[in-house]
């Protein structure tokens, strides 16, 4: 049995804006399981801490993340975020720019799936998303859209 996904939060058009990079996508799943340093989310993604703690800072002050706890350890003021989310809902989805030159992957199918199997289809399918996410890989940065919805039925006397 599945776990139970997540309800998406709603975010705006200056939220998804700040998600349009893999390395905060990357910060948000870090933060999602317990709070952290931007250093220590540094030290996890192997990235400088200055430029971590910048998108931090950006997603922060997006509200994208939670300030939970702030202490002082030895004279430095340690602030622990956590992410308020990792799964969203746009006001208003916008397509990526792909590259020319360097066509997209796209597949397409048509599958008979009950209720049941189409929660599950979709477990699967975020679950492998959360996993590349979280992956410590570089390289360059893809954009992935999935869509699922119910097809219109063909008319059988136009086939």
């Amino acid at each position: 049995m599945s776990a139970q996904r997540p309800t998406p939060m709603a975010i705006n058009a200056e939220q998804s804006k700040l998600l349009e990079s893999a390395l905060r996508i990357k910060i948000m799943n870090v933060l999602a399981d317990e709070p952290h340093t931007s250093k220590q989310v540094a030290d996890l993604l192997g990235k400088t801490p200055g430029n971590v703690h910048y998108h931090i800072q950006k997603l922060y002050d997006g509200g994208l993340l939670d300030l939970v706890k702030t202490q002082t350890v030895g004279g430095v003021v340690e602030k622990y975020y956590r992410s308020k989310a990792t799964y969203f809902k746009e006001e208003q989805f916008k397509e990526f720019a792909f590259l020319e030159g360097d066509p997209p992957y796209r597949a397409a199918t048509r599958l008979l799936l009950s209720a049941g199997q189409r929660q599950a289809f979709i477990d699967e399918m975020d679950a492998l998303i959360r996993k590349w996410e979280s992956m410590d890989t570089d390289g360059d940065e893809y954009g992935v859209l999935f869509t699922l919805g119910r097809v219109q039925e063909s008319d059988p006397a136009s086939e």
